[in-house]
C-alpha cells in the first residue's frame, strides 16, 4: 500500500469516525450544542429544545453518511486502483448528499418545533388577533372597528383579512409570523 492511499485512508476513517459519532450522539440527545457538528441554523439555535429536536431528526442521516465514508474507506485498500478511487468518490458524494439531508431534515424540524411555540406577540400574532392590535377579532380577521381609524397607518384588512405585512411595516406579507422577529423591532415602539 502507498503512502497516499494510507493518508487517504486514514482521513477517510476518521472523517467517518466523527461524522458517525455526530449522527450517534445526535440520535440519543447527546450533543451538545457547537459552533462545529450538528445541524447550525438560526432555527436550531433559538434554544436547546430546538436544538435537540433538530438533531434527532437529522442523526439517522448523519449516522448513514458516517457508515458510507465507512464502507469507501473498507472499499479502497480492497479494491485499490482506479476502480477503488471511484468507490471512494461515489461514497463521498452519497456521504455529502447525506449531510445535505441532515441539515434539511434538521432545520425543518426545529422550524416545525418553533411554529408548535406559544407566540409572543409580534407581525399579526399578537394575543389579540390581526397585528394585535385594537379592535382585530382573534380569527385573524378585522372586527367592524378595525379599519384604519385602529390608530396605526394602513391597519385595514383587504378582503377580510388581516395582512401583518401591513401592521409591521413588511412588503412582500408576513403570512403566518414567518418574519416575527423582524416584526418585533417594529412595533415595540407602538
Amino acid at each position: 500500500m502507498n503512502a497516499v492511499l494510507v493518508v487517504v485512508v486514514v482521513l477517510l476513517a476518521g472523517l467517518a469516525l466523527v461524522v458517525g459519532a455526530t449522527g450517534a450522539l445526535a440520535m440519543a440527545g447527546k450533543l451538545p450544542g457547537n459552533d462545529i457538528l450538528g445541524v447550525r441554523t438560526p432555527e436550531t439555535r433559538k434554544s436547546p429544545e430546538a436544538w435537540d429536536v433538530a438533531n434527532r431528526a437529522a442523526g439517522p442521516a448523519f449516522l448513514g453518511s458516517g457508515l458510507t465514508l465507512l464502507l469507501g474507506t473498507v472499499a479502497l485498500p480492497l479494491v485499490g486502483g482506479w476502480v477503488g478511487g471511484i468507490v471512494v468518490v461515489v461514497a463521498v458524494v452519497i456521504s455529502f448528499a447525506l449531510l445535505n439531508v441532515a441539515g434539511i431534515a434538521g432545520a425543518r424540524a426545529a422550524a416545525i418545533w418553533d411554529d408548535a411555540q406559544p407566540d409572543e406577540g409580534g407581525c399579526g400574532c399578537g394575543p389579540d388577533g390581526c397585528g394585535g392590535h385594537p379592535g382585530e377579532s382573534e380569527a385573524g380577521g378585522c372586527s367592524p372597528a378595525g379599519d384604519a381609524g385602529a390608530g396605526h397607518a394602513d391597519a385595514g384588512c383587504e378582503g377580510g383579512a388581516a395582512d401583518p405585512a401591513r401592521d409591521c411595516g413588511v412588503t412582500g406579507g408576513c403570512g403566518s409570523c414567518a418574519l416575527q422577529s423582524m416584526c418585533e423591532t417594529g412595533t415595540a415602539g407602538r
